[in-house]
């Protein structure tokens, strides 16, 4: 989102971290600390979540470092299975360098199967602890609930609350939902049953799975991201829980989607190298790379996504700025996924919801 010409100290901020950037920039185009191909080059496997999310990724952040680095390269591929990572890791046959990932799965199996990183990066312009030792956040997103305006074209009748989302009797219907932890749909759950958002760690898993439980057969747990997409743009759902960037992705297809500003989840998308990576130190100068303010712009206006760099200013699209939960659009509550708890509990709740969601 624009917010007008920087403030005098941002500008220079900006500029400092640009000049740093350049430093770091200029050494890697200088030759490979990786394996390579023996010539300088340099091919790095990206692996995301594929879709409009990874499309953007390769033209905010990839396609320009190798403009500056000729001899970095990438091939990417989807989707970044914990398992594999976990497996590539434990028969020492890791292709993979730079993952997405959750950030509390990088962070509980930190130095066993994600490798401890040396990102520079000027620490001043992200929150307080947001990146972690085994992950950096390459950006902050949130998790939308929405319905289809087809549904409910009249604002008056039509869903209001999260509570709403629940209520199958009220607002018959489709819900699509990815099950994925990390976007905080245990702790929304909790908070449409009734808890504060103040009280919702420790989390209660058998309540939020219970909740979850009272409208199991009236949703579709989509495999992924892009399959979510492609249920709403389809119109096979008629009210979803999507992260914010594949919301815009709807939204700029042409889907009549509304967006609900009651409770929204905040969450950060962490990007991490699996130890034992080919490249690691050519990954972690594309991770400073993609953190500077002009790439985390980029990748905002292309994806829908927040930056996680505060010196980023975005200029957002019309449809940009209608589902930015960061932005005056969001007129209810946002409540941050607490990265210390979850940083503690991954793997066992992790476990314990898949075999929920499998039965």
């Amino acid at each position: 989102m624009y917010m007008g010409a920087m403030p005098r100290r941002v500008a220079r901020l900006a500029a400092a971290a640009t000049a740093l950037a350049t430093v770091a920039l200029g050494a890697a185009a200088c030759g490979s600390d990786g394996t390579g191909n023996g010539d300088g080059k340099v091919e790095l496997t990206y692996v995301s979540y594929g879709g409009t999310g990874q499309d953007a990724m390769i033209k905010s952040w990839q396609e320009p470092y190798t403009a500056l680095n000729p001899n970095i390269t990438f091939i990417n591929t989807s989707p970044p299975d914990p398992a594999q990572v976990k497996a590539q890791v434990e028969n020492n046959a890791v292709t993979w360098d730079l993952v997405s990932t959750a950030p509390w799965l990088a962070s509980q199996n930190c130095g066993t199967i994600y490798a401890k990183l040396n990102v520079q990066y000027d620490a001043s312009q992200f929150p307080p602890n947001l990146h972690g030792e085994c992950f950096i956040a390459d950006f902050r997103y949130s998790l939308i609930f929405g319905y289809n305006a087809k549904k409910w074209p009249d604002p008056a009748t039509a869903p209001k609350t999260i509570q709403d989302f629940f209520d199958v009797e009220k607002f018959p219907g489709k819900r699509g939902v990815v099950p994925a932890l990390q976007d905080g749909i245990l702790e929304w759950a909790l908070i449409a049953d009734g808890v504060d958002p103040e009280d919702v760690y420790p989390i209660d898993v058998p309540r939020a799975l219970a909740k979850w439980d009272s409208i199991r057969e009236h949703t579709t747990w989509a495999a992924n991201v892009g399959a979510l997409l492609q249920l709403v743009t389809s119109e096979q759902v008629d009210m979803q829980l999507m992260v914010q960037a594949r919301y815009q992705a709807a939204l700029d297809a042409g889907t009549p989607l509304e967006p609900v500003w009651d409770v929204t989840m905040t969450s950060i998308n962490g990007m991490a190298i699996p130890l034992g990576a080919p490249n690691q130190a050519e990954a972690e100068k594309f991770m400073a790379f993609l953190l500077l303010p002009e790439q985390q712009a980029k990748m905002a206006e292309l994806s829908g996504v927040a930056p996680s760099n505060l010196l980023s200013q975005p200029r957002l699209t019309e449809n940009g700025e209608k589902i930015n939960a960061f932005g005056p659009a969001n007129t209810g509550r946002s409540v941050a996924v607490d990265p210390i708890w979850w940083g503690q509990n991954w793997n066992q709740i992790s476990d314990e919801f898949n075999r929920w969601l499998n039965v």
